[in-house]
C-alpha cells in the first residue's frame, strides 16, 4: 500500500487535469491521500476532496505565509473544521523566517502556537513547515 502524507492537489496546477489523476490514483496502488490545506482558501478546497473521494483526508492549517488571512473568525471557522470526520491533523503549520514578506516572526510564532494548541485539544497531529526557524520551531 501507497500512502501518500503530503498532498497538494487543490493546488491549481492540478485544475485542468485533477480528476483524472485523482480518478487513476487507486488503481496505481495509492490508496490513501492526506492534501494539505495551507491557507483558508485551500483550507476550503481540500474539504471538497475530501467529500469527493473516498480515499482522500485532509489537514487543515494556515502556513506561516499565509496567516494574514487568520483573525478571529476564521481561526473559529477552522477550529470547526479541524472536527470533521475526514480532518485527520492540524498543518500545514510552522514558522518561516527565510522570505522578507513573510509576516513578522511574532505574529508567525503567536499563530504557530495557536494552531499547535488547536491540535493538541483535539488530540491530532501536526504537520509543520520549518524554514530557517529551527530554534524557534522547537521552543513553540
Amino acid at each position: 500500500m501507497i500512502f501518500e502524507s503530503h498532498a497538494h492537489y487543490d493546488d491549481s496546477k492540478f485544475d485542468d487535469d485533477r480528476e483524472e489523476l485523482l480518478s487513476t490514483m487507486q488503481e496505481n496502488g495509492i490508496e490513501k491521500i492526506i492534501n494539505i490545506g495551507c491557507s483558508i482558501e485551500s483550507c476550503k478546497s481540500t474539504l471538497e476532496l475530501t467529500k469527493q473521494y473516498p480515499f482522500v483526508y485532509g489537514a487543515m492549517g494556515i502556513h506561516p505565509s499565509d496567516i494574514g488571512d487568520l483573525n478571529e473568525d476564521t481561526f473559529l471557522w477552522l477550529r470547526e473544521q479541524v472536527k470533521k470526520e475526514k480532518v485527520v491533523a492540524v498543518g500545514e503549520i510552522g514558522l518561516d523566517y527565510y522570505w522578507a514578506e513573510n509576516p513578522p516572526k511574532e505574529r508567525q510564532m503567536e499563530l504557530f502556537r495557536q494552531q499547535v494548541l488547536l491540535a493538541k485539544e483535539l488530540g491530532l497531529p501536526v504537520i509543520i513547515h520549518d524554514r530557517d526557524a529551527h530554534a524557534d520551531t522547537l521552543e513553540a
